[in-house]
């Protein structure tokens, strides 16, 4: 009896014996799997984690490069796009589009980039393009980054600036050649007259009218230079040219007036002042500001020749620092069409020529008002009144 149950210990022992070692190797595998799954997880966090930053330092540099990027492939699908540039070509920055499908056939941002995906090399491209209301000019670079997918990198730098600065040379180069051929011709014209014709030079009569003459367009030169020069230096915006001191407004009026006493005098026009409190002291360049207002003045008194003015010159001072400054005449006034231009270097509102000057007296003004922080506007109305208001 004892030795069966022996046998059927040991026979229990050897069946169960297997099935408790498979239980724990079963029970190891799955405290395995469920460890791999967890690392699995916490990797698939740390790749979607790590994906996100990369897409975000992405589109940081995208956005920081401060200029329209965008990145295509070979057959103008786009791969990659910061704002500036969705924005200018019009197209969605989240979208994987083909801008050779999505952008209008008369696009000029179309034409940049069909030849860029055709191009062996890097291509440069001068295109304009409305933008927020204005026109825009700018130049395209695109360059093939040579990787195995071909893809092509395209930048657009913003060149308005440049564009009109170079308008505005080429116009003042050619405004200014003709404002000094004219001079220079009567004078060279005199010179030789004197010069050939002996009894020209013999009459003192004539040779008189001639120097006086001669005088006269030398001195429109020496004014013409020195106005070029004067806004010359205030549009260069890195000069230290302003010497910033406290000053008396009134004083420089009154010098100013005093300037002009012989032309107001001869036009019988008559000076109006209102500026209020005495002394009014501002922060400036005083030379500058005798500028400004001479030329305000004198442009009241040369526009009205034949017509007796009041000009009136006033300056009020505001509770928060600000300051008004006008100067006014009631005067012929200024055409609407005119007004928006009167600014501008070498412009006269007079078309008749009878208004002698340099045609930069109202843009050195505009310049040097800006210069010291302030800005500067024009109202008219024709046979009533001109008013120039100065906002500190």
């Amino acid at each position: 009896m004892v030795h069966w149950d022996v046998t059927f210990g040991l026979m229990a022992i050897a069946f169960v014996l297997p099935f408790c070692f498979l239980w724990f190797k079963l029970d190891a595998m799955r405290r395995h799997a469920h460890n791999c799954h967890t690392e699995l997880e916490r990797l698939r966090y740390e790749s979607r984690t790590l994906e996100e930053h990369v897409r975000k330092d992405k589109n940081l540099f995208l956005e920081a490069l401060g200029v329209p990027f965008l990145l295509v492939r070979s057959s103008g699908r786009m791969v990659m796009c910061n704002h500036q540039a969705g924005m200018l070509l019009g197209v969605d920055v989240n979208r994987s589009v083909n801008l050779l499908r999505v952008l209008a056939e008369e696009s000029p941002f179309r034409k940049v980039v069909a030849d860029a995906v055709n191009a062996q090399g890097q291509m440069q491209h001068s295109l304009q393009a409305e933008l927020g209301g204005e026109l825009r000019v700018y130049r395209a670079i695109s360059t093939p980054l040579g990787n195995a997918d071909r893809h092509i990198g395209i930048v657009f730098h913003d060149v308005t600036e440049e564009h009109r600065t170079q308008v505005i040379r080429r116009d003042f180069v050619a405004n200014a050649s003709h404002e000094l051929r004219t001079p220079l011709t009567i004078i060279r014209g005199y010179l030789e007259n004197l010069l050939e014709d002996d009894a020209a030079a013999a009459n003192e009569e004539m040779r008189t009218r001639a120097l006086n003459l001669m005088k006269k367009h030398a001195d429109r030169i020496v004014r013409l230079v020195e106005d070029m020069l004067a806004l010359s230096k205030l549009e260069n915006a890195e000069a230290n040219y302003l010497s910033m001191k406290e000053f008396d407004l009134a004083q420089v009026v009154d010098d100013v007036r005093l300037r002009l006493e012989g032309l107001m005098t001869r036009q019988h026009a008559m000076l109006h002042l209102d500026i209020e409190p005495r002394p009014f002291m501002m922060t400036g360049d005083k030379f500058y500001w005798s500028q400004i207002l001479f030329n305000l003045m004198e442009n009241a008194l040369k526009n009205n020749p034949e017509r007796t003015i009041n000009l009136h010159v006033s300056a009020q001072k505001e509770p928060q620092g600000a300051c008004t400054i006008c100067v006014q005449d009631d005067g012929v006034g200024i055409a609407s069409e005119s007004l928006p231009f009167i600014f501008n270097r070498f412009y006269r509102a007079d078309v008749t020529g009878r208004i002698k000057g340099t045609g930069l007296g109202l843009s050195i003004v505009k310049h040097a008002v800006e210069a010291h922080g302030g800005s500067i506007r024009a109202e008219s109305t024709l046979g009533v009144c001109t008013r120039f208001i100065i906002r500190m």
